[in-house]
């Protein structure tokens, strides 16, 4: 929310700065046009327009370090869309990720993402703020030679390009406050990559892809959300954070439960805290995650993996109107730790996990080569403390289906 703000602020004081300018100029017309009756405003501003044009084309080297600092406002424009775009949206779209090529394409530039991203903003403020400090001098320099012109030839209205001193010098006031106000603003979009303060994905409109129909009384809740992608919720680069608006705050904060009620967990005890802990990621309360899973119009099942001795739980959607199946992401266990692992609800039958997921197999340890979800790195007694006492989990758990067993 302070980003929000902090940006918010910034944006007005542009668009109140332009106002002021253009006001000012409405001033200037408005005085001229008392001489030159005969002509329209238009006219009037296009004529003013053209005179501060000849007079950039009559000094070459000024010319040309304002076209220079145009590219460079282009090139910081493209990079500040280009490090919000991959920030904020997927990098592939759904049916890219259904096949191997895409997921492994998919690993390596989630791990990359962010390096990225910070590589488009710092390098787009840095030449905004060259650009800023090129508008800077030339600002002034017009400023002066306008002045001086008007002090030369002691203009008045006749002078379709005269501009009375008080205004003339508000004018300039006015562009030395705007290009003031964008360097600020590129300092701060500059902080904001080196500091992490861009909000998440999470903290947009909800990016989870939910069921399309609910069996409870919060139906009507989710229904708005059903059609929403999962792949942007789940992405391992861009997920959750741990905002305080969110049910992840309650799960991080779980005190412990006792070593012996990690020790007697089923494998479907598993499955339905690492399925509660997943969707709670995604920003939901448990007793909503508790109607997904018994929704009426998807099957929600988990896999267990022989050979990876009990440490992969993999987590599938089967969508009965269309026959098909989504793998949506795998729980790997390490000790009393748990991460998750996005599948990017691959159709892809799977054959080989370690082979399709790239997961490095030594003997009993896996390692997978991608970067876990974003906040999924738990503690299975935390997880225990936060959801196994609460009603819901009994219901979570029957609505989860043990579906076939998936090769290793």
């Amino acid at each position: 929310m302070i980003f929000y703000f902090i940006l918010s602020l910034f944006l007005i004081a542009v668009l109140v700065v332009i106002a002021l300018q253009h006001l000012n100029t409405n001033r200037i017309v408005d005085i001229q046009l008392e001489q030159h009756k005969m002509m329209f405003p238009s006219q009037v501003r296009g004529a003013r327009i053209v005179y501060v044009r000849g007079i950039y084309r009559s000094h070459p080297s000024k010319r040309n370090w304002r076209l220079v600092a145009i590219v460079l406002d282009v090139l910081a424009a493209i990079g500040l869309v280009t490090a919000i775009v991959m920030h904020y949206q997927d990098v592939f779209s759904a049916d890219l990720m259904t096949s191997p090529f895409g997921l492994r394409l998919a690993e390596m530039l989630a791990a990359s993402n962010n390096e990225i991203q910070n590589i488009f903003l710092f390098g787009g403020m840095a030449l905004a703020l060259i650009s800023r400090m090129i508008w800077f001098y030339l600002t002034q320099w017009l400023f002066q030679l306008l002045e001086k012109a008007d002090h030369d030839h002691d203009s008045d209205a006749t002078d379709l390009y005269w501009t009375p001193k008080h205004l003339l010098k508000r004018q300039y006031q006015l562009r030395i406050s705007l290009q003031g106000i964008l360097m600020v603003g590129a300092i701060f979009l500059a902080l904001t990559g080196a500091f992490n303060w861009l909000p998440v994905a999470s903290e947009m409109a909800s990016q989870t892809r939910l069921p399309r129909t609910v069996s409870s009384s919060s139906a009507s809740t989710a229904s708005s959300s059903s059609e929403v992608t999962n792949e942007s919720a789940t992405s391992s680069s861009w997920t959750q954070n741990t905002d305080t608006t969110y049910p992840i705050d309650a799960m991080k904060t779980a005190p412990l439960a006792p070593a012996s009620e990690l020790a007697s967990l089923t494998d479907a005890d598993r499955a339905a805290l690492f399925f509660t802990a997943y969707w709670t990621l995604n920003g939901l309360q448990q007793s909503e995650v508790a109607d997904y899973a018994n929704s009426t119009s998807e099957t929600y099942s988990y896999h267990l993996v022989p050979g990876s001795s009990s440490k992969l739980i993999v987590f599938s959607e089967f969508i009965p109107s269309v026959n098909q199946t989504d793998y949506m992401f795998y729980a790997l266990i390490d000790g009393e730790q748990v991460a998750f692992y996005n599948m990017y609800q691959s159709k892809t039958p799977i054959t080989s996990l370690a082979s399709q997921y790239s997961l490095t197999v030594a003997g009993t340890t896996l390692r997978p080569t991608m970067p876990e979800i974003r906040d999924s790195d738990m503690n299975m007694r935390q997880l225990i403390g936060a959801f196994k006492s609460d009603k819901s989990f009994d219901q979570t758990k029957k609505g989860l289906h043990q579906g076939a067993d998936i090769p290793l």
